[in-house]
């Protein structure tokens, strides 16, 4: 299973979801969903909650592939991920151009639906800035 928060290019493509079959199969199902995510960033520079939504196929096979349950660019490393039935809990650290930021998320599975909140803060050139995103994601068909 895949889930993409689409905020801005610094974290375009940064949290991919896959189960794991070292854990326990997250509660989804599978079939097309759609993911809807509010992003805001407070800081030196005031961004309000913009949203996005996008929709994609979830398969079985996805929900159970092995291996990476958390994919993240190059530049950054997993420093906690923490997966149920019903939950993940995960913490990131990444450095890209010239920049750190620290993310810490979670998710809760609920079989046709999900839900989950993720913080980050990033030292820039301006100062630090705060990140906020909040996810929700529904089963709204067949694939």
């Amino acid at each position: 299973m895949r889930f993409r928060p689409l905020i801005p290019a610094i974290l375009a493509g940064l949290c991919i979801i896959s189960a794991s079959a070292s854990a326990e199969t997250p509660n989804l199902t599978p079939g097309l969903w759609t993911h809807t995510n509010i992003m805001s960033i407070d800081g030196p520079i005031q961004i309000p909650g913009q949203t996005e939504t996008q929709q994609e196929c979830i398969t079985q096979g996805d929900i159970d592939q092995g291996a990476d349950l958390l994919e993240a660019p190059q530049s950054c490393s997993v420093t906690r991920m923490d997966i149920s039935r019903d939950n993940m809990h995960y913490a990131m650290t990444c450095e890209e151009q010239g920049m750190t930021y620290t993310m810490e998320g979670q998710m809760t599975f609920m079989g046709d639906r999900m839900e989950g909140k993720m913080t980050g803060e990033m030292n820039s050139p301006m100062g630090t800035m705060n990140m906020k995103v909040d996810t929700k994601a529904e089963r709204t068909g067949e694939c």
